[in-house]
């Protein structure tokens, strides 16, 4: 038995990597792309995606320091890009699992005050995206007179729902005491949720903090997708190139793929138009970030494997003890 735990953790790794294979074997035309990018590009992407990664984990070390629990820079970074193999590699946000694993076993996070956090990334970064998106729309429409009801319909919505989200209470409290059995639990793990997330929200100092990352987030992003589009010999507008990246973070807003393949591209495809591309540009874009992106997360697991000696790749993936 012993000797067939010590093969485990390299079934995984290998597991893992064949993965990797897959999409590649799945996706030739994305190497093709890679190969045929002068390399400063790539290399370009790679770095300002690095920074992304720790822009990621600082939104996750202020959210921690908020319910006092302290980890380092480094750590967070770790698992910010951990977080990025998984959602990139497996459906249904599969990094955040491995996230809350992590959170679970080495600093005992409860997996309700994990919610709070987890649902204070996406709250604060869809409203963001959202509210740059609406700026957006409106400069198109009275500079331009460009108007895009649907978009400005839709973006305006989230930006609504987000602050609706950040603003407005349920007194769950009230309903907890009434309520027995099954649904009084379910009530009471909610209560927590909410509490978590009130705790994030009345920090105003760390709350502003973890906004003004999620600008920076989007900020990063912005260089990358403005630089993607020098690699193609795309001339765009800077309004574009902003507008491009909001939308694909909203994007994120349905992930039942691996870094939403498929779907945010075909949400650029139906607001192409308002971007200023074709739906060959957009595709060539879509090729080579998720090119530059899949040989990024690659080179950032194989560094796991070799000089990250504090986790496994069997704790990392399935939240194992490894013994």
């Amino acid at each position: 038995m012993k000797n067939l735990k010590k093969y485990i953790s390299p079934l995984i790794t290998i597991f893992v990597l064949m993965l990797f294979g897959f999409y590649l074997y799945q996706n030739p035309e994305i190497i093709e792309l890679v190969f045929s990018t002068h390399w400063i590009y790539i290399v370009l992407i790679m770095g300002v995606y690095l920074l992304v990664f720790l822009f990621e984990g600082l939104f996750i070390k202020i959210s921690l320091d908020i319910f006092q629990k302290s980890i380092k820079v480094g750590e967070s970074f770790f698992l910010a890009t951990v977080s990025r193999i998984g959602n990139y590699l497996l459906p249904m946000r599969a990094g955040a699992v491995f996230r809350e694993t992590y959170l679970k076993k080495k600093y005992d996070f409860s997996y309700s005050n994990f919610l709070s956090t987890f649902y204070g990334y996406y709250v604060i970064f869809f409203l963001t995206n959202s509210v740059i998106s609406v700026g957006i729309l409106l400069i198109k429409y009275f500079n331009n007179n460009e108007l895009y009801l649907t978009l400005m319909t839709f973006f305006s919505l989230i930006l609504v729902g987000m602050l609706a989200l950040i603003f407005i209470r349920l007194p769950i409290d009230r309903f907890i005491k009434k309520t027995d059995g099954i649904i009084g639990k379910m009530l009471t793990y909610l209560n927590k949720f909410i509490k978590g997330w009130d705790l994030i929200v009345k920090d105003s100092k760390d709350f502003l903090m973890l906004l003004l990352i999620s600008f920076g987030n989007i900020f990063l992003n912005v260089i990358i997708v403005y630089v993607e589009f020098i690699a193609i010999d795309k001339k765009s507008k800077i309004l574009d190139v902003i507008f491009y990246t909001a939308i694909s973070g909203v994007s994120l807003l349905v992930s039942i793929t691996p870094g939403s393949l498929g779907i945010r591209e075909g949400i650029f495809l139906l607001t192409s138009k308002s971007l200023g591309l074709t739906e060959h540009e957009i595709m060539r874009l879509a090729f080579l970030d998720r090119g530059v992106m899949f040989i990024l997360l690659l080179i950032c697991l194989l560094v796991i494997m070799l000089f990250y000696k504090k986790l496994t790749l069997k704790q990392i993936f399935f939240g194992k003890d490894n013994k």
